[in-house]
Formats: C-alpha cells, sequence, structure tokens
C-alpha cells in the first residue's frame, strides 16, 4: 500500500485506482483518505457519484465520469462491488472498457472490489492508466501491532498476549475486532490495564473460536463441556446447519494435519499447503493426538450423513448434533 499513500501524501493522483482484497475495513479506510484527499467537503456533493453492486446502469456511470468538476481539480466517481473487473455483466465490462479510453484527466474512478480477474482486457485497459492496490486480511503479527496501537491511543495499557489472544477468540476481521475493542475500552473507563478476564468478560467469542474450543473439549474426552459450548450455540440461535459444517471442517482440518505431520511436514510446510494461520495448524496437531485417522474419516463420514437426514427429514437436528458431540468426546 505503500504506492497509495505516497499518491495521497503527494497529492500525484492516477486516473483510475482499484483497490481489492478481503479487509473490507481497510479498504473503507483508503476509500475515505482519497475521497478527503482529492476534493474540498464543501464541494464534494457537486464532485462526487457513487454506484454500487451489479445491476449499476453504465451509461450513468460514463455520464457521471464526463462531468465537468465543480470548483475542484477533480471529481470522483466510486464503483463499488460491481464485478464489472471480475464476473460481472460481460456487456457492461465491454462497455465500460471501450469508454475508460476517453475517461476525462479531471475525473478519478475509483474501484472498490473484493476480486478481480487479470485475464480481463478491462485489466489490461485500467493498467494502463490506472493502480491496481491488493489489501488481504493483515496477518497476526500485523495485527497484534494494530491493536497494540489502538489501544495506545485510547489510554490504554494492553501487552502483545492479550492483543493475540483477542484475535484468536474473535478473529481477523478488523471490523468487528474494532467494535469489540471499543466495548472494552468503554467498559474500562478511567482504568487504563486490559486483562484476559476483561476480554473474556466483555467480547464477544467468534463462532469459529466456539467451535474450535468444542472440538478441543471433544478430543480432550471432556463432554460436558463440549455439550455447554453446543447449547450455548444453541441457545444463541445459531443454526444447527452451521454448527455441523463449521464441526465437520474442524474434522477436516485436523485430518489433514495429522496426514502431513506423520508425513514429516514441518509446521509451515503444513501452513502453506492448507492455507491454514499457524495457530490453527499447531492447534490441529494438538488435538489430533487424540484421534485416529479411522476415528476422523468416520466423524467426518457422520457429519454429511447427519447433513443429508436432516434435510430429508429423517432426524431431528439439534438432537442429531448433540448425540455427534457425545459419541467423538468418547470415542
Amino acid at each position: 500500500m505503500k504506492i497509495l499513500e505516497n499518491h495521497i501524501k503527494n497529492k500525484t493522483f492516477s486516473n483510475i485506482y482499484v483497490i481489492f482484497g478481503e479487509e473490507e475495513y481497510l479498504k473503507n479506510i483508503y476509500e475515505k483518505k482519497l475521497i478527503s484527499n482529492i476534493i474540498d467537503e464543501n464541494f464534494k456533493m457537486m464532485n462526487f457519484d457513487i454506484f454500487e453492486g451489479k445491476n449499476v446502469n453504465i451509461s450513468n456511470i460514463i455520464d457521471a465520469c464526463d462531468t465537468m468538476p465543480f470548483m475542484s481539480d477533480y471529481r470522483i466517481v466510486i464503483l463499488k462491488n460491481t464485478g464489472l473487473i471480475y464476473d460481472g455483466k460481460k456487456d457492461d465490462t465491454i462497455k465500460l472498457e471501450n469508454y475508460l479510453h476517453t475517461l476525462p484527466k479531471t475525473t478519478i474512478l475509483i474501484f472498490i472490489e473484493e476480486k478481480i480477474d487479470k485475464k480481463l482486457k478491462i485489466f489490461k485497459t485500467i493498467s494502463n492508466i490506472g493502480t491496481f492496490h491488493k489489501i488481504d486480511i493483515l496477518s497476526e503479527n500485523e495485527l497484534v501491532n494494530w491493536i497494540l496501537n489502538v489501544f495506545k491511543d485510547n489510554n490504554k495499557n494492553i501487552s502483545a498476549k492479550e492483543a493475540i489472544y483477542i484475535i484468536r477468540n474473535i478473529g481477523f476481521n478488523m471490523e468487528i475486532l474494532l467494535n469489540e475493542i471499543n466495548k472494552l475500552i468503554s467498559f474500562k473507563g478511567s482504568s487504563t490495564k486490559i486483562t484476559i478476564n476483561d476480554i473474556d468478560n466483555i467480547c464477544t467469542k467468534s463462532i469459529e473460536s466456539k467451535i474450535f474450543d468444542l472440538i478441543n473439549f471433544m478430543s480432550n474426552k471432556d463432554m460436558d463441556n463440549a455439550i455447554k459450548i453446543y447449547k450455548n450455540l444453541i441457545v444463541n440461535k445459531t443454526s444447527p446447519f452451521v454448527i455441523l459444517n463449521m464441526i465437520s471442517r474442524q474434522f477436516r482440518i485436523i485430518l489433514q494435519t495429522k496426514y502431513l505431520y506423520n508425513k514429516n511436514y514441518s509446521i509451515n510446510n503444513i501452513v502453506s499447503a492448507l492455507e491454514l494461520r499457524d495457530f490453527i495448524v499447531k492447534e490441529a496437531i494438538k488435538q489430533s493426538k487424540n484421534f485416529s485417522i479411522k476415528i476422523l474419516l468416520q466423524a467426518i463420514n457422520e457429519c454429511l450423513e447427519i447433513d443429508n437426514n436432516i434435510k430429508t427429514g429423517k432426524i431431528i437436528d439439534e438432537i442429531a448434533i448433540e448425540l455427534l458431540i457425545i459419541k467423538y468426546s468418547t470415542l
């Protein structure tokens, strides 16, 4: 993102920006930074248009781009989640691509997308007159530093250990993390120290984290605590299908990890092969020690069977999943 930061700092802007990737929070941050640095807030209404979704009208976009700026050097047109550089309507993509060759220098066109397709002609056209900026989910270390800085800016003290604990219990989504961080800051008031207890008492664990704990209790043959987590998920209106699919996914991760680990793959190689976070792989290795490959295969097949039986009305979802948890907490 250094190129984009330099453009903003030096106010030397490209004709087109494509900001893409999975981290919505950072994409929104850079969108706002570009807007605030390119056009005066007093004249924003006259110099700003946004088109969102896959049903945008290309003619309206072209009209907006062709409009001259008012009391400003530039006007901004934002295309958000349109899919026009990925899987949008082919005719729309062709029409827009043809137009981009005549895009006025006074218009800055900003695409905000999750995915792009480098094989499309429009990608090559944009590459000649604009810049691409990929924003993916941050690494754990990057998130730890960000969390430490957010708390520091709010006069709160937190160690890297607590920051990691927050990430592993809440997830890597920065917007969700920020909401939970703000809850902690409000809760602590004038008190500055953030503890593990505070995080447990105030923050809402992600469903992924709860399922991870559930499987952990199952692997340690702690049926009571596994069922306790399951009941809590049900009480909080978590779909039984979601729970079942996530249990099945975790069993698959444990199986794949166990297989590769038994083949003498290093943790880094397993992380690379399975495209998982290193702490997930490390925990899966621990969990795998309490399940044989035969049992893991059996559990995965049983999850598929339960899923099918629920869909065909042969069994009651909540009861079937509870019995599954009991069974694999005792094998």
